[in-house]
């Protein structure tokens, strides 16, 4: 019984964790580079956060590899892919909260937030329905929850 419930937890909670990798791809990619810093916070916000711990690290990494790959494959199918998959989550304040949370962190974790970047996260807000000035709060408390 346990594991039929997790299976359906999980089921439930795909779209904001494709959503979550799916964001936080857009934002590595933002500047035109992927960073180290940027995947070691990923992966500690996979380890951390209670909608995306229900996935295998591994199985997040991937599908986040897989939107960077297809980012630098061809730039705007990659990028609409992307979008596409952030989109799904905008009905659900909760789960765009969430994707907006992980952006937000990912986005300062090589500590510069160039002028690209802040575009990126506006149009991912927007995206989600979000006023991209409110997700700051949600940056420093998911920081602050990862790193201390």
């Amino acid at each position: 019984i346990s594991h039929h419930k997790k299976n359906k937890t999980r089921a439930e909670k795909y779209g904001v964790f494709k959503a979550s990798m799916a964001a936080a791809a857009l934002l590595a990619m933002a500047d035109g580079k992927r960073d180290l810093r940027e995947d070691a916070t990923l992966k500690a916000l996979l380890k951390t956060l209670e909608d995306l711990k229900l996935y295998r690290t591994g199985d997040g990494t991937g599908m986040y590899s897989d939107f960077i790959g297809a980012i630098e494959k061809d730039g705007d199918a990659g990028r609409a892919e992307a979008r596409d998959a952030i989109a799904a989550v905008k009905d659900d304040p909760e789960q765009a909260a969430l994707v907006a949370a992980v952006c937000a962190t990912v986005i300062r974790a090589d500590g510069t937030v160039d002028h690209t970047e802040a575009q990126e996260m506006d149009q991912v807000c927007a995206l989600l329905g979000l006023d991209a000035e409110t997700i700051s709060a949600l940056d420093v408390d998911a920081r602050d929850f990862i790193y201390d």
